[in-house]
């Protein structure tokens, strides 16, 4: 008989109240990411009344630079503690100091990306995903898997529609400018850029009940791509309104 994941000591506190010296670091995370995107690199906010506030969400973004996580929370105006990330299991998880330092800091959610004998199943992500967003969390996924060259936009994969599906909940778009310029990849240090983040209205899971599975196939790739443009549409639309405000 399998065991629940939500049984192993090493994910057990994913699905649990967060202890008071997570909070404590979440508390100085945010005073000092709140004071940097206040003052020197200033965000601009667009659309913060599509952000729902009685449900939880997956958080979708462009990704260019190690600062669109905080960014990202930043917009929200909720806390860097209510979200989580999918992290690679191999790396943050069955290293035992990496995984007992950082589940302090930072809410990480492990995912194989590599099968072999010690793998998670998809469905043991998923129900850790399940239970943490039970707390009134919410995750980031970055469909583009890792962070592009400035200016880029890399394909989209599909496991954030995988998730919203799989989870029934909305997926809230997000396009990001600045972050590129500000911290982009290959710098160490951040530069005084203005950046904007414009949230777009939340889109409903589509029902995965009933299909087959060729028409499960289908819709992660038809909806992946409707993802992508929309995202895609609006960074050049945000980036050509930047253009012509140097002007």
């Amino acid at each position: 008989m399998k065991h629940s994941i939500l049984e192993d000591p090493r994910y057990r506190h994913i699905a649990e109240p967060k202890s008071i010296l997570f909070q404590i670091f979440s508390f100085l995370f945010d005073l000092y990411a709140n004071t940097i995107l206040t003052f020197y690199t200033p965000v601009k906010v667009l659309g913060r009344e599509h952000i729902p506030k009685d449900k939880p969400f997956i958080f979708v973004s462009n990704h260019n630079s190690h600062m669109d996580i905080a960014v990202l929370a930043y917009s929200t105006r909720m806390g860097y503690e209510k979200f989580g990330f999918l992290a690679a299991k191999d790396y943050w998880f069955d290293n035992n100091f990496r995984r007992k330092f950082f589940k302090y800091l930072i809410n990480l959610i492990p995912i194989s990306r590599k099968q072999n004998l010690e793998s998670l199943d998809l469905e043991d992500t998923m129900t850790l995903s399940k239970a943490f967003m039970k707390l009134g969390n919410n995750i980031i996924i970055f469909p583009e898997g890792s962070r592009g060259s400035p200016g880029e936009t890399q394909r989209f994969r599909k496991g954030a529609i995988k998730f919203s599906m799989g989870l029934n909940v909305p997926i809230l778009p997000a396009v990001i400018v600045g972050t590129e310029k500000a911290w982009p990849k290959g710098n160490a240090w951040m530069q005084s850029v203005p950046i904007t983040v414009k949230v777009l209205p939340p889109i409903d899971p589509v029902k995965a009940e009933g299909l087959t599975e060729s028409e499960y196939n289908k819709t992660l790739s038809t909806e992946t791509k409707k993802l992508e443009s929309i995202i895609i549409k609006t960074l050049k639309e945000l980036e050509n309104s930047a253009s012509s405000e140097k002007l």
